[in-house]
């Protein structure tokens, strides 16, 4: 840790998801309920000598203005507690801008590069689009909010089964898509970080190996050396860029990540997603030193 790094304080929100999806009726967890699962797997980025708050600092005797303080996505309820809890709220793009650039629709829009992925906003077009044929002959529907590969169904021949429907009809109910893609044998997950100043200027961080299960959940993330090829990290390097440009343009500074992964269809033959998500806040694999290094020489 550098000897002039700045003391951290954290509000983990980590269902800012759920905040996003339903700003409406969401409803702040206690912070001592956070997953502690999930806790664990940030621990690159979350140091032990950093600040977890639990408890409002009067009771604590902690200054406050000794702490650099950061949430894990700057939400209205995230920003409330931090002031409830005795700090001062960092500052934050606009919760519009902050929803806008983690719905699916944002990544969606900057291009797809899996065959036969489309984003769908009413069930005609979902419909339309799964009786065409998927290189695999199956489907997966992700909901335009999620957190770590959760929120998604599997299509099997193009037909939604009622519960399927069902998951559909409530988020466009709600005026949100769905992300539909083939579903792919994925051969490895990435990820790949940057950090944006209020001013544009980019930080970008190395990339990093995350572990999923079948079903692409997340699990977990190396902190060594991804196998990548060299084209592949060149790859990821520069949708980190376009990606960075697009966030600015939207307004948005902080930290920010892609996700990308290479993958097999059934003939034999490989791909690379660089850019399968885009998750305007920290994530599980932020790397610490990334943190940092934009904290440092901002």
């Amino acid at each position: 840790m550098a000897t002039n790094a700045p003391r951290i304080a954290w509000l983990l929100n980590l269902d800012a998801d759920r905040e996003l999806r339903d700003p409406i009726h969401y409803r702040p967890v206690k912070l001592t309920g956070t997953p502690h699962d999930l806790v664990a797997q940030i621990a690159d980025l979350v140091g032990a000598e950093d600040l977890v708050l639990d408890e409002p600092i009067q009771s604590s005797g902690l200054q406050p203005d000794d702490y650099t303080v950061l949430t894990f996505c700057p939400t209205p309820s995230a920003l409330a507690q931090i002031v409830r809890l005795g700090f001062t709220a960092p500052a934050a793009p606009a919760f519009e801008v902050l929803r806008r650039v983690n719905e699916r629709a944002f990544c969606a829009e900057l291009g797809q590069y899996l065959p036969r992925s489309y984003f769908a906003r009413d069930m005609h077009s979902l419909e339309r689009h799964l009786g065409q044929p998927s290189p695999t002959d199956r489907y997966v529907i992700k909901r335009a909010f999620s957190f770590a590969g959760r929120e998604q169904r599997r299509v099997e021949h193009g037909v939604l089964d009622d519960s399927t429907r069902g998951f559909c009809r409530n988020s466009f109910a709600r005026g949100e898509g769905v992300q539909v893609e083939p579903w792919v044998e994925r051969l490895g997950d990435f990820s790949r970080h940057g950090y944006l100043s209020p001013t544009g200027t980019l930080a970008i961080g190395e990339t990093r190996e995350q572990r999923c299960d079948p079903f692409g959940r997340f699990q977990g993330v190396s902190t060594g050396t991804a196998e990548v090829t060299e084209d592949e990290a060149e790859i990821l390097a520069a949708e980190l860029k376009l990606t960075a440009a697009a966030l600015t343009a939207a307004g948005y500074f902080g930290p920010f990540g892609i996700d990308g992964f290479r993958y097999r269809l059934p003939d034999g033959t490989t791909g690379f997603n660089p850019r399968c998500e885009i998750n305007a806040r920290f994530t599980m694999g932020y790397p610490r030193a990334l943190l940092l290094d934009a904290l440092t020489h901002s």
